[in-house]
């Protein structure tokens, strides 16, 4: 796995760990678990906050996705990015899973979120693993 590839797996993985924990606590506050007055809970609280998390999340998943070549191995095979990744099923379910968050609200728009930053973190986490 080249730096640039290495680069988008960490900051994916950061982002879909965030973005769970980050729904987890509104999961808990939803049950009563939890005091709302949270400071992170209250950043969130913003459709626009949600929405630039899960596009980030997103974004970083795709990137992570593409195989980069430097470019006199571009040259050679006449083909500098490889895009094939993008269609596995893990990146599917879990981009799926967090577009159809924003058809929902409340809890069930949180499930939905848990369970797809969930599947984006495990793509990094196996990604980042088999390369070391």
């Amino acid at each position: 796995m080249n730096k640039l590839s290495s680069f988008f797996n960490s900051a994916g993985l950061g982002v879909s760990f965030f973005c769970f924990l980050h729904c987890i606590l509104v999961i808990l506050v939803f049950s009563g678990l939890l005091q709302a007055n949270l400071v992170i809970l209250e950043i969130f609280e913003n459709p626009i906050n949600h929405a630039l998390l899960v596009i980030t999340g997103v974004s970083l998943a795709a990137l992570s996705l593409i195989k980069f070549s430097d470019h006199s191995q571009a040259i050679r095979r006449s083909q500098a990015l490889k895009m094939n990744d993008l269609l596995s099923i893990q990146f599917i379910v879990g981009a799926s899973l967090l577009g159809l968050s924003f058809l929902f609200d409340g809890i069930y728009s949180e499930i939905l979120v848990v369970f797809g930053a969930l599947t984006l973190f495990s793509m990094h986490a196996k990604k980042l693993l088999k390369a070391n």
